[in-house]
């Protein structure tokens, strides 16, 4: 069966998934199906889970304030391992880790733009709360919706509804998903089946030969376009292998996500996880070995979507960032102010974004980073410029619309 010739829709295979579920108690379906090649743009949103300290991502590491904050764990500008200098903000001197070298290639390339001192106006610092806040776009003082932003961004711009535009690379739809029944999770392109595998997808399409009926129908047309997935799959042209890949936690999803992509199946809208960034013991070792894989993953995914790159913006977040002081433990507590990385063929990358607030004991919030641009702000910027959001207060509708120029209209 060709998989652009298949005319369920999505909610008819969805259905199917559910009428397996009856059938065999405990299997669960992942399928797919083929859409028209589409030269829309693709946004991709990296969620960097555990609050990423980006005193540390992008560090003002020649600022003494910062210096006498962290005098074991900090970003140097001198030793075996410096930093990598990108540029200033506020005229403070700013820079990357050492183990991030690719990083400054995309910046340099003019395609990555990095803009500090971003957060949710919250003085919250639970994860669970802030992750929920930020991923239904709200901030304190502001009545909780029951959808995630990005669902209320699709409803608003019409983008849903196609096969395969909206989808989650990890094993469940994040928050942001919530309120958009389209959204699928596939953890894993090379994994795509029934679980049980071919030996349970057989077992399903014996209950339902015989007699047909619609139930019947749904069924077998779900596992055909597993079939059809796992076929298109195999006729891909991949050049994932030399793309730099590790067999690290984010190179996974992004090597599926990336096949996805070049055998255009239709994505609007796709969603990444990278947990591991709670680091309150510690820190130096374990915010290099992660950096590394952040680094590394997304140049990866980069040169593996070639083709495609003036289709595609990544903009990774984080829930919030940490405390300027070291603790005791080597590691930095809950804080404030984080920062947003943004990758595609039409940013005006090359240059560091914000408002720099400072690290003077006055200039700080309760010993944090202060938050000077709304991460909101960042997103809408993104939403209308590259992905046909017109109606902005349907997604955002506390903050009025104040691009900081980091995006190409």
């Amino acid at each position: 069966m060709n998989i652009a010739s298949h005319t369920l829709s999505r909610r008819g295979l969805l259905a199917g998934g559910a009428a397996m579920a009856a059938i065999a108690p405990g299997l669960n379906v992942s399928f797919a199906q083929q859409a028209p090649t589409t030269t829309r743009d693709i946004l991709v949103v990296l969620f960097q889970r555990g609050a990423c300290d980006w005193l540390q991502m992008l560090a003002p590491a020649g600022d003494a304030n910062y210096v006498a904050a962290r005098p074991t764990i900090r970003i140097r500008t001198d030793g075996n391992t410096p930093g990598i200098g990108v540029g200033t903000l506020g005229g403070t001197d700013m820079y990357l880790p050492a183990v991030a070298p690719e990083l400054k290639t995309l910046y340099d390339s003019g395609k990555l733009a990095l803009i500090h001192a971003v957060g949710i106006p919250t003085v919250d610092r639970s994860h669970f709360t802030c992750q929920d806040m930020m991923e239904k776009g709200g901030a304190d003082g502001e009545p909780e919706g029951n959808a995630g932003w990005l669902a209320r961004h699709i409803a608003s711009a019409g983008t849903g509804g196609a096969e395969l535009s909206t989808v989650a690379a990890s094993a469940t739809n994040p928050v942001a998903l919530l309120g958009e029944p389209t959204a699928i999770a596939i953890a894993n392109t090379d994994t795509f089946n029934i679980n049980g595998g071919t030996a349970n997808a057989n077992v399903i399409r014996a209950i339902n030969s015989g007699p047909t009926s619609d139930y019947k129908k749904i069924a077998n047309a779900a596992l055909d376009a597993v079939d059809d997935v796992q076929a298109g799959l195999r006729t891909l042209s991949d050049n994932s292998a030399d793309a730099g890949y590790t067999n690290g936690a984010l190179s996974q999803p992004l090597r599926s996500l990336a096949k996805l992509i070049k055998m255009n199946v239709g994505i609007d809208i796709a969603t990444v996880d990278y947990g591991g960034w709670d680091m309150h013991n510690s820190l130096t070792g374990e915010f290099n070995t992660r950096t590394t894989e952040f680094s590394r993953a997304i140049n990866a995914f980069w040169k593996d979507i070639a083709a495609y790159q003036n289709r595609v913006t990544i903009v990774t977040m984080t829930e919030f960032g940490r405390r300027l002081q070291e603790n005791a433990s080597q590691g930095t507590d809950h804080g404030s102010a984080s920062g947003i990385m943004v990758l595609g063929g039409n940013v005006a990358g090359g240059k560091i974004y914000g408002n720099w607030p400072g690290l003077a004991a006055n200039q700080l919030v309760s010993g944090d980073l202060r938050v000077t641009t709304d991460y909101r702000q960042v997103l809408a910027e993104i939403l209308v410029k590259r992905h046909r959001e017109t109606k902005l207060a349907s997604v955002f509708p506390t903050i009025a619309y104040s691009p900081l120029g980091f995006m190409n209209a």
